[in-house]
């Protein structure tokens, strides 16, 4: 009885990490997103994309705003040259100056850092929800 219990068990193990993988495998990257954006300073940890953007498309119905964020000089070490990211009401946007702004406050040519949320989807440019974005200078 107790080898039978010992043996389930291990099976039932087995078969947990099993999905555990083959979940993990399956999905889309996760970004470095920011737990809970703070309501004084942008993240502490490098941005998953840095660059200019190139395109802008707003829908007032939703109040979704989509990018195409492009990294023209590869920063080194980057691991992304284009990203499409998706700007919600939920997203923390910080002005140049340093205060809190909102998706109306970006416009195309303008130099932003955007930390993801969520799971990224892994295409091509890679498209992503934007948890924070940072614009480091205005066109």
């Amino acid at each position: 009885m107790l080898r039978q219990t010992i043996l389930r068990l291990a099976v039932l193990a087995a078969a947990a990490s099993f999905a555990a993988l083959f979940a993990g495998a399956c999905g889309g990257s996760s970004g470095s997103a920011p737990a809970s954006p703070s309501p004084t300073a942008p993240p502490a940890v490098p941005a998953d994309i840095t660059g200019t953007i190139h395109d802008l498309t707003r829908n007032e119905d939703s109040g979704v705003t989509v990018l195409l964020v492009v990294d023209d000089g590869a920063a080194p070490g980057a691991t992304l040259d284009r990203a499409s990211v998706t700007v919600t009401s939920q997203t923390v946007v910080w002005m140049l100056k340093g205060g809190r702004g909102t998706a109306g406050d970006l416009g195309a040519g303008q130099m932003v850092s955007v930390w993801f949320d969520g799971p990224v989807a892994e295409s091509y440019p890679v498209q992503a929800k934007a948890g924070v974005v940072r614009i480091l200078l205005e066109d």
